[in-house]
């Protein structure tokens, strides 16, 4: 055995793995028990607009657009999201976010692959293309200790398939896209309070840098879109040529 192999062994043997959602232990490889696992549930066929299932949808230019966002589309390309925001993902996420739980952004993250994956190719993102996890103030940071949709990105990253794959993805990057105001966590406020409380809140540091380039940005929830619509607003206006966004999960 190598000394990798006896030092992970180890570790399951001081430290074993346990639900994200309610700690029952799991084995290394699991992130959720399967008591949790069931409770994820599936987005299904959605809106590529706003990554909501909606039964009024239709073909518009080749995407599959709900009513809303064929009258009102949001300021990005294409929404993704893994799961609905609900039961097990919802609890870890909570523990993630306020419980001071990089180890779990890690983990969940690698649920996020496959989408990632597929976000990337269907929006056609080369090596000089950009993954923008969506920064958080630098106080909130501070007081987090770490950016979870940066730790999403990595965990996402880390199941990557193929070796060589690596080479061809896009780049991460942290540093143009920053938050210049602090915002409050609004909770239960709705679409408008969002847009209020996030309009200008975003900034980017050097706009020839990302002239041109596509954008995939990525958080840990889309509830209303106002964070991702201000995020893309100020890429776009930074020259951006497509902003698309992929959430781990949509409140539906």
């Amino acid at each position: 055995m190598s000394v990798g192999h006896w030092l992970g062994a180890t570790a399951q043997l001081l430290w074993p793995a346990r639900c994200a959602a309610c700690d029952a232990y799991v084995p290394e490889a699991a992130v959720f028990c399967e008591h949790c696992q069931v409770s994820l549930g599936e987005l299904g066929d959605v809106c590529s607009g706003c990554a909501l299932p909606s039964a009024l949808r239709e073909r518009t230019g080749g995407a599959i657009r709900c009513f809303r966002c064929r009258q009102v589309p949001f300021p990005f390309t294409q929404a993704r999201a893994v799961f609905p925001y609900g039961e097990a993902i919802a609890e870890a996420i909570v523990r993630m976010k306020h419980g001071a739980r990089r180890d779990l952004a890690r983990r969940l993250g690698r649920l996020m692959g496959p989408t990632l994956a597929r976000a990337i190719a269907a929006a056609g993102l080369a090596p000089g293309d950009v993954i923008i996890p969506v920064p958080l103030h630098p106080r909130r940071l501070r007081r987090r200790g770490f950016n979870q949709a940066l730790e999403l990105v990595r965990g996402a990253l880390g199941v990557w398939p193929g070796a060589d794959a690596a080479l061809a993805r896009p780049r991460i990057q942290i540093d143009q896209l920053r938050r210049v105001r602090p915002t409050r966590e609004l909770g239960h406020a709705g679409p408008a309070a969002r847009l209020a409380e996030v309009a200008g809140a975003f900034a980017v540091a050097d706009p020839e840098a990302l002239r041109g380039s596509r954008v995939l940005l990525v958080d840990d929830v889309f509830t209303t879109g106002a964070t991702f619509t201000a995020c893309a607003e100020a890429l776009r206006q930074a020259g951006a040529a497509q902003v698309h966004v992929l959430a781990l999960a949509r409140a539906v």
